[in-house]
């Protein structure tokens, strides 16, 4: 009986053949050629791309029709294009190794294909994104400038590509299903904002955001400048759902996220499992199990289970179970937080701590079991222990509360106006 060690190298040869044949298999119609045919017969022409592509042929000569002639100038082409040229869209090739099998199409293909390239370098573009507009179904390139695109039969093709133009082509059941799509370079370079990390949780939501991106995702998010608008997305993960890798590119009126979902922007209800990632902008409600990471603007409510994040400005609610952060407040903006509310700027009109709030601004209250801070109070400030503000302009109640400047009154067992301290009040 053959032993272990002999099964094992049988095992790792025939693996390794098996990577030599697949390897071989996506050279093959990637080899380039120079062809020049005249009123050539087709099957000399098949010939003649044989040998100029080094490969041997394995069809039934039944299935060329041998009345038909070739013309065609090829500089530098791929087998691939050359072929789809000379045969046209009737038939489809399966490399084997160094052999080419050429069989007859039975259906129509349901997927359009071809290479994406520079017109001025003929250079074929890697990693440019090409997508349907009404299914959002999308690709990219491989390093051969090749696509194979899944569409429908009447519908809009995008292709897209970082520091190129956008190209846009209706498809329809007449549309050759070969594509070769020549894009021009922009010359207007879009300028992108870096963003910053937030402190502890916010870290930790940037680095899951980051997990979820796919290479696809990250392409596409660089290469389609436009926002898409749905009316709805269904998804199970990040591009895992019905907007698929243009997810961050896409503004949605409403959003059901299994797990975690991606997008642009909502504009009246998204609702995860775990967690929303969200590129612009939040109107309406937002809630999710575990957290929410806004990076722009948000006028609705968002509620997080641990954690909200708003990058931008706030001028609507945010409830969490544990905290809250916001970059800038105004208008009616507020926050509830289980443990505490952070915020760097702006106007706030209520913060509500388990422990802290953070807000240079209130024109409202401030309620926290512990402490708060703030620079400027119109209004109400109530902690466990701790108040502290530059300048009140109403009412501070708390075991110790501070402040440069009162206009108002103070309540608590040590009370600091300037240099005056009083004990129980303090006006």
């Amino acid at each position: 009986m053959m032993n272990m060690a002999a099964r094992k190298y049988i095992w790792m040869v025939i693996i390794w053949w098996s990577a030599v044949q697949a390897g071989g298999a996506v050279e093959l119609l990637e080899r380039r050629v120079d062809l020049v045919f005249k009123n050539t017969p087709i099957r000399d022409a098949l010939q003649v791309v044989a040998q100029r592509a080094g490969f041997e042929w394995s069809y039934n000569a039944g299935i060329i029709d041998a009345s038909r002639k070739a013309n065609l100038i090829a500089n530098d082409w791929t087998v691939r294009e050359a072929l789809y040229e000379i045969l046209g869209e009737g038939y489809e090739f399966k490399p084997n190794g160094n052999y080419l099998i050429l069989k007859k199409r039975r259906k129509p293909a349901e997927q359009l294909s071809g290479y994406v390239k520079d017109p001025v370098t003929g250079q074929r573009l890697a990693n440019a994104t090409v997508y349907d507009r009404q299914t959002l179904r999308a690709t990219t390139t491989d390093s051969n400038g090749y696509y194979e695109l899944k569409v429908r039969k009447k519908t809009e093709v995008v292709v897209a590509r970082l520091d190129y133009r956008d190209t846009i082509f209706t498809v329809s059941s007449q549309t050759p299903r070969f594509q070769k799509i020549d894009l021009k370079v922009n010359t207007v370079t879009p300028v992108r904002r870096t963003m910053t990390l937030e402190e502890s949780l916010q870290i930790a939501a940037t680095k899951a955001e980051r997990f979820f991106k796919a290479t696809l995702e990250k392409w596409n998010a660089v290469n389609v400048a436009d926002s898409l608008h749905r009316r709805y997305q269904v998804s199970f993960l990040p591009v895992l759902g019905t907007n698929h890798t243009l997810s961050a590119k896409v503004v949605n009126d409403w959003s059901f996220n299994v797990l975690a979902g991606t997008s642009l922007a909502n504009r009246r209800l998204e609702i995860a499992g775990l967690a929303n990632f969200t590129r612009k902008e939040v109107q309406g409600v937002q809630i999710a199990g575990i957290f929410n990471e806004l990076h722009g603007n948000q006028n609705g409510v968002q509620v997080g289970g641990i954690y909200n994040h708003c990058g931008d400005t706030l001028a609507g609610m945010q409830i969490a179970g544990i905290v809250n952060f916001n970059r800038h407040a105004e208008g009616v903006a507020s926050q509830i937080g289980g443990i505490g509310n952070h915020t760097r700027s702006g106007k706030m009109l209520l913060q509500v701590g388990g422990i802290y709030n953070f807000v240079p601004e209130v024109e409202g209250s401030q309620i926290a079991g512990i402490v708060n801070r703030a620079d400027t109070i119109t209004g109400i400030q109530v902690a466990g222990i701790v108040n502290h503000a530059k300048k009140v302009r109403g009412l501070q109640i708390g075991l110790i509360n501070s402040a440069k400047e009162v206009e108002g009154l103070q309540i608590g067992l040590i009370n600091r106006s300037g240099r005056r301290v009083t004990p129980f009040f303090n006006w």
